[in-house]
């Protein structure tokens, strides 16, 4: 009865479109490409060779698409890079369990810096709760991104980064990188018509602190994966191949010689 009650709910999330579907076209996929190829093959140089010939062609292929895919970031991407917020502080931030003399050893991030767009973007998801996700990580302390205005934006990156002309290179690998966004409740300015007024922080209410840590993602990791392990198929088919036909020449020239 327990088994029944496990395997009813997943039989029901079985449906057509995707599931069914999707699996069809990878299985059809595969007997039509590789398997014809394999059927070829195999009609002329034997089952076992013909398997063999078709892994390396296949396994040979997956390096070429993988490398590609590493190059450009595509195909198979991993994780995007992105910000992930750490802590939410409402008030003073020496309360922070994340910060250490704040804002020492932070640099100042001047208004319409893309960099400070970049992460206001990701803050507006967990300071509002119109835009947050359903569930939320933190609670947010405001309804609309237009209840707050940005105060103030900092950054934390100690990463050596050498620029030769349009590359930069990290020598030292990356090491943390923190972005702190500041905001303050916007201070309700009644209308007097014709365009609003430009939103004004209001100095009597807190300032809501936002510490966001860099996350850079695994984008190219699943392509390099998939390279790496398609290269060590490839590697041992056609070693096996090789051997097999020095096996061959070998049994050949003890025939001539015996003849």
């Amino acid at each position: 009865m327990p088994v029944m009650g496990t395997i009813a709910p997943l039989m029901a999330s079985i449906g057509w479109d995707p599931f069914v579907r999707g699996l069809l076209i990878v299985v059809i996929a595969v007997l039509v490409l590789p398997g014809s190829v394999y059927l070829l093959l195999a009609t002329n140089t034997g089952v076992r060779v013909g398997f063999m010939l078709t892994i390396a062609a296949l396994s040979g292929w997956f390096v070429i698409m993988g490398l590609v895919w590493a190059v450009f970031g595509i195909g198979l991407p991993g994780r995007t890079a992105g910000w992930t917020v750490q802590e939410v502080i409402t008030g003073d931030v020496s309360q922070s369990t994340t910060l250490t003399n704040f804002p020492n050893g932070f640099v100042v991030l001047a208004p319409g810096n893309a960099e400070l767009a970049d992460a206001q973007s990701a803050a507006d998801k967990i300071l509002s709760s119109s835009v947050a996700p359903a569930n939320p990580k933190f609670t947010p302390p405001f309804q609309q991104p237009t209840d707050y205005v940005v105060i103030g934006g900092f950054r934390q990156d100690k990463t050596t980064v050498w620029h030769i002309r349009h590359h930069k290179l990290t020598p030292f690998g990356h090491r943390k990188h923190v972005d702190v966004v500041q905001v303050q409740k916007v201070l309700p300015q009644p209308s007097a018509g014709g365009a609003p007024p430009r939103p004004q922080a209001d100095p009597t209410q807190p300032v809501v602190t936002v510490v966001m840590l860099r996350d850079l993602g695994s984008l190219r990791q699943p392509p390099i994966i998939i390279t790496i392990t398609s290269l060590l198929i490839f590697g041992i088919t056609c070693n096996a191949l090789h051997r097999r036909d020095k096996e061959i020449m070998e049994a050949r020239a003890t025939a001539g010689a015996a003849t």
